[in-house]
């Protein structure tokens, strides 16, 4: 596999984890017993550290210029901010129509209800102007965003210090501070200090996904044969997938996060690639996993208020199988009005 090509397997990984996710979520929403992955959240850390990796491969191509630092910082996030912008507008609207006929809001309230979700339609909701009620699930996508705009200029400016010193530093330091004021990773909307919790969390873990590239980048993985770090890789997988299912008893939830860590660095090694991963379908459901994570929130509402008196298994089945439809339906519409946006904006002009 070139360096250049898509990794199918981080893809295949980023579609399970977005349905382990969702399932999690539909849990909290339903309150059946016997549900599934009932610490689904941990998913989201997979999802941190792949970020945190592809972050630090982006930037190691960005060479530092004194004059040029603040301009290269923000034509990068803004790249990254742009790229979510197309699929977030999609949730947002249908989010907020969703929520204003399950709600039966009147005109004072759609007016009300559409001032207050400023912060969360520019994702910046996680920083505390935001009650978080309408996308509040975006907590994960504001908080990545946000650290990643603090990091930028760092990791540019500092890369080989802030790779094998202050991002390890970064990671242990706040996971320490995380599970020690709440026991585990799932408190999102809580502060420490001036700083969201969620906030910290996706410092630490796009920091450890740093950590994880600056290890790549020495060939430690490649000195182990292949088997080696495939069976080793589906192993951590399997553990953490476990885990996040409550079947691993008390195990530690730092321990998980060490896990997904090692796996992850697995998984980008060329050595470790499975060739037959990487086609069409595959990449295509590592595309398909944002749409997901995002438009499962007014699905959600939407079978919830239904009502329709389904057993667990049968109404997570719905429910999963419309997300996955309605995802399509998203990943159609907004590409293609950005293809045609891009069409117009790039059509050569008549001599």
């Amino acid at each position: 596999m070139s360096k250049t090509a898509r990794n199918g397997k981080v893809d295949l990984f980023k579609f399970i984890f977005s349905i382990v996710v969702i399932i999690y979520h539909f849990g909290n929403a339903v309150k059946f017993d016997n549900e599934l992955f009932n610490k689904g959240y941990i998913g989201v850390e997979f999802f941190f550290i792949v970020s945190g990796f592809l972050f630090a491969k982006s930037l190691a191509k960005i060479p530092y210029h004194k004059e040029t630092l603040p301009a290269d910082s923000v034509h990068f996030m803004w790249r990254k901010y742009k790229s979510f912008l197309p699929y977030h507008f999609f949730t947002f609207v249908c989010t907020f129509i969703t929520a204003s006929i399950i709600s039966q809001w009147n005109i004072s309230n759609i007016a009300f209800e559409l001032a207050n979700s400023i912060p969360d339609f520019f994702m910046i909701q996680i920083n505390g102007v935001s009650k978080m009620s309408l996308l509040g699930h975006e907590w994960y996508i504001s908080a990545m965003l946000i650290a990643m705009f603090v990091l930028t200029p760092f990791v540019i400016k500092f890369r080989d210090i802030f790779l094998k010193y202050i991002a390890p530093a970064l990671a242990f330091f706040i996971l320490a501070l995380l599970f020690h004021s709440y026991g585990n990773l799932n408190a999102v909307g809580a502060w420490i200090g001036v700083f969201n919790s969620g906030f910290l969390r996706a410092l630490a873990e796009i920091s450890l996904g740093c950590v994880c590239f600056a290890v790549s980048e020495k060939g430690f993985i490649e000195k182990f044969p292949k088997p080696v770090l495939i069976i080793t890789e589906l192993t951590l997988y399997t553990l953490v997938i476990l885990y996040a299912n409550k079947s691993l008893g008390s195990v530690s939830e730092l321990s998980i996060v060490i896990m997904l860590a090692f796996a992850v660095t697995i998984s980008f090694s060329p050595k470790s690639s499975l060739a037959f991963l990487n086609n069409k379908f595959v990449l295509f459901l590592g595309k398909i996993s944002f749409p997901i994570y995002l438009t499962q929130i007014f699905v959600r509402q939407a079978l919830v208020k239904s009502n329709l008196g389904l057993d667990y298994f049968s109404y997570m089945g719905l429910y999963v199988f419309t997300v996955i439809a309605v995802s399509l339906l998203c990943i159609l519409i907004c590409d293609s009005i950005v293809n045609f946006i891009h069409k117009k904006i790039n059509k050569p002009t008549a001599v």
